[in-house]
């Protein structure tokens, strides 16, 4: 019996370290209010080849910079969704950035196997998550507009499509992306 209740209590604290026991993804789980919006100032980051990435390269464009962890499983769940949003919207100006602080080898293996589009960052120091406010758990999503602003965030949780589509689509027609 305390193996079993060994058990348990490592599976309790591994879904608490990812997802920070975040509620079931909802509409209202959620925006940063509007007039909490800050500008991310400008990091570079290597990606998952070892070639170094900044923010600034994607400026003037609409950014989801999203920290999760190969290991979480509500990170996994939302992969496809963000595949049908890179598909529908990267044409028109949205860029994906997903950050890990995973080492290399684990993060490009399982973006390969997965067939993720979009890049991948490291922040083994988690430096670049500090800059965000810092990430409570995982996953994490902030919506940047084209200045770097912080016009929402979603999480710890899954991020809800029904909160983040209307928010890129208002964020790309403002910008013009066509």
């Amino acid at each position: 019996m305390p193996a079993r209740a060994l058990v348990l209590a490592s599976l309790v604290a591994l879904l608490a370290a990812c997802s920070s026991g975040s509620p079931p993804p909802k509409e209202t789980a959620a925006a940063a209010p509007a007039g909490a919006a800050r500008v991310i100032a400008d990091f570079s980051l290597p990606d998952i080849q070892g070639k170094t990435v900044r923010l600034s390269d994607s400026a003037g464009k609409v950014r989801l910079v999203d920290f999760w962890a190969t290991w979480c499983a509500p990170c996994r769940e939302e992969i496809p969704m963000f595949k049908e949003l890179h598909a529908a919207y990267a044409s028109r100006g949205l860029t994906l950035l997903a950050v890990s602080d995973e080492d290399a080898k684990t993060v490009r293996t399982f973006v390969e196997k997965e067939g993720i589009p979009w890049q991948n960052l490291l922040d083994a120091d988690g430096k670049i998550a500090e800059q965000f406010g810092g990430v409570l758990g995982l996953p994490m999503a902030f919506l940047l507009d084209g200045e770097g602003k912080v016009v929402a965030q979603f999480g710890p949780g899954l991020v809800p499509r029904t909160a983040l589509e209307p928010k890129i689509k208002e964020l790309l027609d403002r910008a013009g992306g066509a």
